[in-house]
């Protein structure tokens, strides 16, 4: 038997495999090739590119290092191997990593700059850095943000995205990057920005704005979010969130758009003119991050108010982010009310009288107990209870002059709120609630005046 097994056996180590015989045959032509192309660098750099296609890896890397050889300056065979140029000097990429690495610090400690977190900060921008709090130029920006505008990213001065430096020419021209790198003009852009697939990304002097308006339309929103902004940032000490927590508002173009966004990212609040994406819901802005945003009925007469009105949601819930706190609905509304029904005096009086018409003030204690906003409500009772979440704040302001104990409330709410490390939101909220029922009817006599 052994015997039987014996020839079987030796003859398969007599066969060379098909495989083998293939790759002899293609060492075969290399040497052909190489001995053809003699000392000609150029020749032989073409032989180890052949190489690499027939995946003679070791083969082609050899020969490219026999080209350098004879010519050390040989810019396809160093690009083909990585290496990068530095200071005239071809080398090794990470070489020229780690060199440039040193050079930037020797020039940035030289100037007094400081290495936060693998970058070269300002001197008087470094404390806030360290705590997270990233600057350029005078701007607030994310860690990304910052990373983007040291590497040669600039704003689109229409619409402050960032782009490649290269482009900025062609952003001065009022044109406009679609899908990649194509450029084309407003009208075009906004063909493509009419969808909720792919909205536009406007940059307000404090809020980003989403929505497929056209862009024309979407400027004339600026001016009303930003004011909102303001006017709810005074309650805050005008202190901005951090970059992270940049206040959004997706601005719907029509009323269908807006029911969309109800249903698909609201909850019950979403049956008002503006709302704030429910809990889960978010949106990935580049260099950003994740984002709940604030969403408005940006069509009709009223579109400005709404766009307020969001603006202040976004921005009560940025600072309430920042702070780690959670607020309740109608706090939420009153800093959304407070931009929108007063933002001004005269809007005030008028939403005011409207407030006395349908009973004023009422029981403060059921109004925090039962404050909800869903579509079984009408919409003047909507507006009713969003008004009264505002006038509280609004009375709140008139420390003093209102109400010793709820001045003292507002102050602690708006330390909370104003200031991360300060903490006590939950306990912050609760005490200006209680202050609030206790000074019900001094709330009802400043009303009273106030929409005369």
């Amino acid at each position: 038997m052994a015997r039987r097994l014996l020839a079987p056996i030796a003859l398969l180590f007599l066969v060379t495999p098909a495989w083998a015989q293939a790759n002899a045959k293609l060492k075969q032509e290399l040497r052909s090739r190489e001995t053809a192309a003699k000392k000609d660098a150029d020749k032989l750099f073409e032989v180890a590119k052949w190489a690499k296609t027939q995946k003679l890896q070791e083969d082609a890397t050899r020969i490219m290092t026999a080209v350098l050889k004879l010519n050390p300056d040989h810019r396809a065979t160093h690009e083909a191997l990585g290496n990068v140029q530095y200071e005239g000097k071809w080398m090794a990429a990470k070489e020229a990593e780690n060199l440039l690495k040193k050079k930037i610090a020797a020039e940035y400690s030289a100037k007094g700059f400081v290495e936060v977190d693998g970058m070269w900060i300002e001197p008087e921008n470094v404390d806030a850095a360290k705590a997270g709090v990233w600057r350029h130029e005078g701007e607030v920006v994310t860690k990304s943000e910052k990373i983007a505008l040291l590497t040669g990213k600039v704003r689109h001065p229409e619409t402050g995205e960032l782009i490649a430096a290269e482009f900025l020419d062609k952003a001065k021209q009022k044109l406009f990057p679609v899908a990649g790198d194509r450029w084309v003009d407003e009208k075009e852009a906004d063909k493509f920005h009419q969808n909720t697939g792919t909205p536009w990304m406007v940059r307000s002097a404090y809020c980003t704005l989403i929505s497929t308006l056209p862009l024309a339309k979407i400027n004339e929103f600026r001016a009303p979010i930003d004011q909102g902004y303001e006017r709810a940032a005074r309650l805050l000490g005008d202190k901005p969130p951090t970059a992270v927590n940049r206040p959004t508002v997706i601005i719907a173009g029509t009323t269908t758009e807006y029911t969309e966004y109800g249903t698909t990212i609201g909850d019950a609040t979403s049956s008002f003119s503006a709302f704030l994406m429910r809990e889960e819901a978010r949106i990935k802005l580049p260099n950003i991050g994740d984002i709940r945003a604030a969403v408005c009925d940006g069509t009709g007469q009223l579109g400005p108010y709404n766009a307020r009105h969001a603006a202040g949601l976004s921005y009560a819930h940025s600072k309430a982010t920042d702070a780690g706190a959670k607020l309740p609905d109608w706090l939420l509304h009153g800093f959304g009310a407070i931009a929108s029904r007063f933002n001004n005096d005269s809007d005030g009086k008028f939403y005011g009288q409207r407030h006395l018409q349908r009973g004023g003030v009422g029981s403060l204690k059921a109004y925090f107990a039962t404050f909800a906003l869903n579509g079984d409500a009408e919409p003047e009772a909507l507006v009713h209870m969003v008004y009264q979440a505002g006038l509280l704040l609004r009375f709140g302001e008139e420390g003093d002059q209102g109400d010793s104990q709820l001045s003292a409330a507002m102050n602690a709410l708006t330390k909370s709120l104003a200031d991360p490390k300060a903490g006590g939101a939950d306990q912050a909220i609760s005490r200006f609630q209680a202050a609030a029922i206790a000074a019900e009817s001094k709330i009802s006599a400043f009303l009273q005046s106030y929409a005369k």
